[in-house]
C-alpha cells in the first residue's frame, strides 16, 4: 500500500503587511516535510502598501502551492467572512492559521501531528507562541494560568473560562482536523472577533458532541507586536469585545466594565486624550468600571513600592536578602 501523506492547509489573511508577509510565507515553506504536504490559502483585504506585489512575486517561485485572492478593502468587519471562505476552500486534512505579520517557528507541525496520529479522538491542538517587539523576542503569548487551564483536558472548564472573562487564545498556534472545523464553521460573520469566537465555538462543540483537545506548551509561532495591530486600537478592540460579550458570554456587563477600566488606564499612560474621552463617556454608563481603574492603580502602586523596597534592601525575587 502506498504511504498516505496528510495535507495541511495554512490560512493567511493580510492587510498592509508588506514588511512582514514575505517572512510569514517563508516560515510556511520552511515547514516542508516528507511526512506531509502543505498548501497556503491567502486572502488580501485590499492592501495599499505593496503587500500584493510581495505576495505575487513570492508565488512565482514558491515550492508550496498558494491559492491567492486579492479583494477590495472591507476592514475588520470582514475578518470572519474571509476566514470562513478560506476554510471552505481548503483541501487539507488539517487546518492551521497564520497572521500576515507573524511567522511560524521551526518544526511547527511535527509534535502536533504526532498527537493526532496516536489519538483519533483529538479534534484540535493549541500551542504557545512568543511576542516579538522591534525584533526582540519577549514574553510568551499565553499566560501560565491559561496554559494550566488548557492542559487540564476539561472542555467544560475551558468553555466557562472563554465565556466569562475576555480570554486570550491565539489561533496561530492551532492545528485542527479540517472536517471538524468545516462542520462547526467556527467564525461568526456578524462580528468583528476572530480568535475569541473561534475558540468559543470549538469548545461548545467539544462539550456538546464530544472529542478531545490538547495544548502543546512549545513555541510554534512568533507574534509581531507593532502599532498597526488591531488589538492596539483600544476603540476598535472594545467594539470587538462588546460584540462577543453580548452574544456569547455569561456576564457581558462585567467584561465591558473591566475593559473600559483598563482602557482608561492605558489612555492616561499614553496621554491619548481622544481615547480617554471615548472611554470616559462609556464609563458614565458603566460606573463600575472605576473599580477596575482603582484596582489597577493600587496594583501599580504596590508594584512600585515592592521594587523600591527590593532595591533598597537588596531583596531578590524570592524575598531573600
Amino acid at each position: 500500500m502506498p504511504f498516505y501523506k496528510s495535507k495541511i492547509s495554512i490560512l493567511i489573511l493580510t492587510f498592509n503587511q508588506a514588511q512582514f508577509i514575505e517572512r510569514a510565507l517563508e516560515s510556511v515553506v520552511e515547514q516542508q516535510s516528507d511526512n506531509y504536504n502543505l498548501e497556503i490559502i491567502l486572502t488580501d483585504d485590499g492592501s495599499s502598501d505593496g503587500t500584493v506585489d510581495v505576495i505575487e512575486n513570492f508565488i512565482k517561485t514558491s515550492p508550496v502551492s498558494i491559492k491567492f485572492l486579492a479583494k477590495r478593502h472591507e476592514g475588520v468587519t470582514a475578518i470572519a467572512k474571509n476566514f470562513l471562505m478560506m476554510l471552505n476552500l481548503a483541501d487539507g486534512d488539517f487546518i492551521a492559521f497564520l497572521s500576515g505579520d507573524d511567522y511560524f517557528s521551526q518544526n511547527r507541525f511535527s509534535r502536533q501531528l504526532e498527537k493526532f496520529a496516536t489519538n483519533p479522538k483529538l479534534k484540535i491542538s493549541y500551542s504557545d507562541g512568543v511576542n516579538c517587539v522591534s525584533g526582540d523576542l519577549g514574553t510568551r503569548c499565553h499566560s501560565a494560568e491559561t496554559i494550566d487551564l488548557m492542559r487540564c483536558g476539561d472542555a467544560k472548564k475551558v468553555l466557562r473560562y472563554l465565556t466569562s472573562p475576555a480570554p486570550v487564545l491565539f489561533i496561530q498556534g492551532v492545528l485542527a482536523r479540517a472536517d471538524f472545523l468545516k462542520k462547526i464553521q467556527p467564525f461568526d460573520v456578524d462580528l468583528i472577533a476572530d480568535d475569541w469566537v473561534f475558540s468559543i465555538k470549538v469548545f461548545n462543540e467539544l462539550v456538546t458532541h464530544g472529542g478531545e483537545f490538547d495544548f502543546d506548551p512549545n513555541v510554534s509561532f512568533i507574534r509581531n507586536i507593532h502599532d498597526d495591530n488591531t488589538s492596539r486600537n483600544l476603540i476598535v478592540h472594545y467594539e470587538r469585545v462588546r460584540q462577543v460579550a453580548e452574544r456569547y458570554c455569561l456576564a457581558p456587563r462585567k467584561i465591558k466594565s473591566k475593559f473600559i477600566g483598563n482602557a482608561i488606564i492605558q489612555a492616561l499612560k499614553k496621554r491619548n486624550s481622544e481615547t480617554l474621552l471615548v472611554f470616559f463617556k462609556k464609563s458614565l454608563l458603566y460606573p463600575e468600571s472605576y473599580i477596575y481603574v482603582l484596582l489597577i492603580f493600587l496594583y501599580s502602586i504596590g508594584t512600585k513600592i515592592r521594587i523600591l523596597i527590593s532595591n533598597k534592601y537588596n531583596i531578590d525575587s524570592n524575598g531573600h536578602p
